[in-house]
């Protein structure tokens, strides 16, 4: 892993799905102290008449949040490294454009419209477009990135709109961030 924050989130994740994992774990054990469960905030007592079920309902919920928002914050990170990598090559084609491109030349004066700005980068919008017009109109290869930032767009905005029943796993969504960023990292050598 190279230092990415998309590799540090996803790190991040697997360590705080393990400990949930270890928590479950121990909270299901026989004779799991009450003192334990409340401190996880399980909800134990006399009024909880299935103790077993009380605790996987729990850890259940807890272990949605974290997916939810781990799947949320692994996208965030995606998107961070994305435009800093397009900053860099936007940087590049602006140096190359004032250094190669004479006054004197036709549409001199337009040169810095000729590079993207950060400002086409502000969202993954900017990106889509970038991707669209480079692919040159044809069918986007990337339908599974999409997915997983359409997904990510349920997730963050409140579940307004359905979706499908099998949204992206994380490790999937991990795995299909990680070979863009490595594209865009490729193209940019």
């Amino acid at each position: 892993m190279s230092g990415r924050k998309l590799d540090a989130s996803y790190i991040a994740l697997q360590s705080q799905l393990g400990a949930h994992a270890y928590a479950r774990q121990a909270a299901l054990r026989p004779g799991a102290a009450a003192e334990f469960l409340g401190g996880l905030g399980v909800p134990i007592g006399d009024i909880v008449k299935d103790h077993r079920k009380a605790i996987q309902e729990h850890f259940e919920r807890v272990g949605r949040q974290i997916r939810r928002q781990g799947f949320t914050d692994l996208v965030s990170s995606f998107e961070a490294d994305l435009f800093r990598l397009l900053q860099m090559a936007s940087s590049k084609v602006r140096h190359v454009l004032n250094a190669h491109y004479e006054p004197d030349f036709p549409f001199a004066a337009h040169r810095e419209d000729l590079a993207r700005t950060t400002a086409d980068f502000s969202n993954l919008g900017g990106y889509r477009r970038l991707v669209a017009v480079t692919s040159g109109g044809r069918v986007d290869p990337r339908k599974d990135l999409w997915e997983i930032i359409a997904y990510r767009d349920f997730l963050a905005h409140g579940e307004r709109w359905a979706f499908a029943a099998n949204p992206p796993t994380i490790d999937f969504a991990y795995a299909t961030l990680s070979k863009e960023i490595n594209r865009v990292e490729a193209s940019g050598r």
